[in-house]
């Protein structure tokens, strides 16, 4: 890591990883005890990571108000951040306009605009009036192009599409975006890594666009794609299912083991130490690794 390097400054993060390729680990989290397992792997590591938390889990912290699960996360996402001496930043994933307006006046370190589903005329200019606000508030700007599938949603959510090379570079030269998430084949809640990249298309990608690429749901990847799709460009990964899967896994054992157990702290300590354990080992695959260690 360069010592002149800001720390608090996730743009400057991103592009570090970008031009000595390795990956930074965007995790989501939907409890405290989620976030506070991403950031003791953080400390553990010596790595930078991303808090980020997602439309639905907004409407599960507020119940059914995203507005007040965005000042809930945020305020327990900055206390954990602040906890650990390692660079962690928050940030809102998947959100809508008015989320991202109000993550930005919130303080949030970085925001991503999903208007993936929009007509690309219409993404741009929601995409761009969005970048010139976060801008002007010093926050980072994360878009996607093209559309990761959903499993379990419409047929046309299940389908995807792949993000074109050349639209995404003259969507970047609008938007002024910070990072493009794109679709290359992965896809959301993967629950085993069975799933391949279209590396060729990532490289393609590369080479019309220089801004740090993103990677939405990685967790059904297998490993040497994943490995690969950094080495070609991917700057920030995303983790969601396999986390999750790490914690739901050591609630279900332990009360499998102990069913007569009502205080809630006793399976939530195992499931948080194996989603840290888990986050962990995300980061090493990632080659975050070290990086936040001067």
């Amino acid at each position: 890591m360069a010592l002149t390097m800001n720390p608090r400054c996730i743009a400057q993060w991103l592009q570090h990883a970008q031009e000595n390729r390795y990956a930074i680990g965007a995790f989501n989290a939907n409890t405290l005890e989620q976030i506070q397992a991403i950031v003791w792997a953080a400390e553990i590591e010596k790595s930078p990571a991303i808090l980020q938390v997602s439309h639905n889990a907004l409407l599960y912290l507020g119940n059914g108000k995203s507005v007040l699960g965005l000042r809930y996360f945020h305020c327990m996402a900055k206390t954990a951040a602040g906890s650990v001496s390692m660079p962690v930043f928050v940030h809102l994933d998947h959100g809508t306009y008015h989320e991202v307006l109000w993550a930005i006046g919130l303080g949030y370190n970085s925001v991503m605009f999903d208007g993936s589903d929009l007509p690309f005329d219409e993404n741009i200019r929601q995409t761009h009036a969005l970048s010139r606000i976060a801008h002007s508030a010093g926050v980072l700007i994360e878009a996607e192009l093209g559309e990761v599938p959903k499993p379990g949603g419409t047929a046309n959510e299940e389908e995807g599409a792949l993000t074109d090379p050349y639209q995404a570079k003259d969507f970047i030269e609008q938007t002024r975006v910070d990072s493009l998430a794109i679709s290359i084949g992965s896809i959301h809640g993967g629950k085993k890594k069975l799933v391949r990249l279209d590396l060729a298309l990532l490289r393609k990608i590369r080479d019309q666009v220089d801004v740090p690429l993103v990677l939405h749901g990685s967790s059904g990847v297998v490993d040497a794609d994943l490995k690969k799709s950094i080495d070609y460009g991917i700057s920030k990964v995303n983790t969601a299912t396999q986390s999750n899967l790490a914690f739901s896994d050591a609630v279900m054992a332990y009360l499998h083991e102990n069913p007569d157990v009502v205080d809630p702290r006793k399976y939530l300590v195992p499931a948080r130490d194996e989603m840290s354990k888990a986050v962990s080992d995300r980061m090493k695959l990632l080659g975050s690794t070290g990086r936040a260690q001067a």
